[in-house]
This record gives C-alpha cells, structure tokens and sequence, in this order.
C-alpha cells in the first residue's frame, strides 16, 4: 500500500471518530438546561465543521499525483575536481594561419658561450605559443640550417601547449673538434611546414664559441633593442618638452664577469649617460635611457641610438637604431 493510501484510511478513521463524537454531542440529555442545550449546538456546529474540513482534506490527498522517486546525484570523490565543459565557441584546433611562436629565453647555452672542443651540452629553449591554436603531438622542433653538433634533427614536444603557454624544447648536443665558431639554426615542425618565432619568423640559435681560452675570456656576445617607445605616441606636447623617446637594450654576456656601457647618439645634445653591469653568471640584463627633445630640438633630422660595451679585454661599438624626431 501507498503512503498516500495509509493516509487516506487514517484521515477516514478519524472522520469516523468525530462523527461518533458528533452523534453523542447531539444526544438527549435526561434533563437539559438552557445553558447546556447551548453548549451542545456549539459543539455540533464545530464537529461538523470539523468533519467537513477533513472530508475535503482527504479528497485533495487523495487526488495527489505519486511522487517520482528522487534521483541521486553522484557524489564527487574527495580531491576530485568535478568536470567542467569546455565553451562551445572555443576551438583550439589546428588549422591554417593560426600557429604563431614567440621566443622568451635561452634557458641554457647562451649565444656565445666557451667551450673546450668535444664538450656535451644541452641546449634550451622556452617559447611561447602566442597563436590561436593547440601544439600536439603534430608539432616538434626541427635543424634547418648552419652546424648541427649532434645526429638529431628533430625534438618532439614534450606536452600540448594550448594558446597562451610556455614550453621549453631541450636538445643534447656536442662542441666540434676544431676552434672556431658554431650556429645551428632551428624552427617549429607544424603540420605543414615551419615556422620561425616573432614577427620577423625568426630562427632559434644555438651558438657557441669552440676553444681552449680560459673562461677568463669573458666578452658581450650580443646587444637587442627590444623596446622604443614615444611619448606622446604621435604629434608633440604643448610645453617645453616636445616628446620623449625611451630604449631597452638587453647586454648578454658568455660568462661571469663586469661590463661598462654607455649610451651613444647623434646628433649629440650634451647629455651624457653610462653605467656598469655584474654578471654573476653567463646571462642577459637591461639597460634603459630615455632622450628628451625640447622645443629647440631640430626636428625632421636622422636621428641615430646605439651601445658602447667595454670589458677589460674590448670595447664593441653595437649596431645603430635610426630614427627621425617630428612633430606634425
């Protein structure tokens, strides 16, 4: 039997019981009052409002639909993470254009490093998926060009890089017999072809310097301009100073050791700005310069920015940037 069922019988049995109260309350008396014959109407008016009320109780409960047995959610084991979907206008899947790497660091071997001949090195490293699409196992690293030190010319991705992501490509390699100088050049295998990093689609290195110097033979093996930026954007202030241009050169050097620099331009205004730089280990660090122009600035002129290094074994005079100061 149902719940429903037993209730029902239950509400009957009691409509039962006050009807029966209902007939005794109704009942004769031998010798009735006034007060009790009063009494007695009251109580039968509320038995019978009573006996209604539970009538009409128990025909609604009976006409109640049988409810659908609960279903249980499972419960989510502890450290468990529960699974969420993925949106469904988001697609990482491959497709043309949509693979661009950008490099973020030499994580070991930085360009120009010593080393004595035969030595085994590992060389990596880190670049970032800045495209719209996954790296699978689709994708690897592959030797385009230049010395290889080594009989792999390919590296499989270690993991699915989704968008967004970094990931370190790593590669054992060996320093050739003879002195000299050595630069393999790699690129990112897709499914169609490879592809360089950056905007220029640019090669990854891998450079080293083959001798039997001493480390003592410390030297800045390279210097990249990597940020110029104006201020304003465009045009010029209203005031004295007209624009403000600001340089990042990053110095990296193949061993300890300190570097003196300096910040060279033409035409020369007169301002004078250098420094110097501890390398605690083989590595890169930035240096920052910003030229003001002021109102008495020749405009519309070529304009030149460049590095000075000096070790205690040379002074290198790094590659130009050219410029031209305006204001429209």
């Amino acid at each position: 039997m149902t719940q429903i069922g037993y209730r029902t019988l239950s509400l009957l049995t009691a409509i039962g019981l006050l009807l029966s109260a209902c007939g005794n309350a109704t009942a004769t008396a031998p010798t009735p009052d006034t007060n009790a014959i009063a009494t007695a109407v009251v109580q039968t008016v509320e038995a019978q409002n009573t006996v209604q009320a539970l009538i009409e109780l128990a025909t609604r409960v009976a006409n109640l639909p049988t409810p659908e047995p609960a279903t249980a959610t499972p419960a989510v084991a502890q450290g468990q993470v529960s699974p969420t979907p993925e949106a469904t206008n988001v697609s990482y899947e491959y497709k043309p254009g949509c693979v661009y790497a950008t490099f973020v660091a030499d994580i070991s071997i930085i360009d120009g490093t010593i080393m004595a001949p035969g030595t085994e090195f590992t060389k990596t490293w880190r670049i970032k998926n800045s495209g719209s699409c996954k790296w699978d196992g689709r994708f690897t690293l592959v030797f385009f060009s230049g010395d290889k030190m080594g009989e792999t010319t390919s590296i499989p991705i270690p993991r699915v890089v989704y968008p967004g992501q970094e990931v370190d490509f790593s590669i054992t390699l060996t320093a050739p017999s003879s002195y000299g100088t050595y630069t393999g050049q790699w690129r990112l295998g897709t499914p169609v072809g490879t592809a360089g990093v950056g905007q220029a689609d640019q090669n990854l290195l891998v450079s080293i310097e083959v001798s039997d110097k001493p480390q003592r033979d410390f030297a800045v093996t390279n210097v990249a301009y990597t940020i110029v930026k104006r201020d304003p954007q465009n045009g010029c202030n209203s005031g004295r100073i007209k624009a403000t241009y600001t340089y990042v050169a990053e110095i990296t050097v193949n061993a300890p050791g300190d570097v003196k620099y300096e910040w060279a331009r033409t035409p020369f205004d007169g301002v004078h700005e250098d420094g110097n730089l501890h390398f605690a280990t083989a590595g890169s660090k930035s240096v920052t310069w910003t030229w003001t122009m002021t109102d008495d600035t020749i405009q519309s002129i070529d304009r030149q920015i460049w590095i000075i290094t000096t070790t205690e074994w040379d002074t290198v005079e790094w590659p130009r940037q050219l410029f031209n100061f305006h204001c429209p």
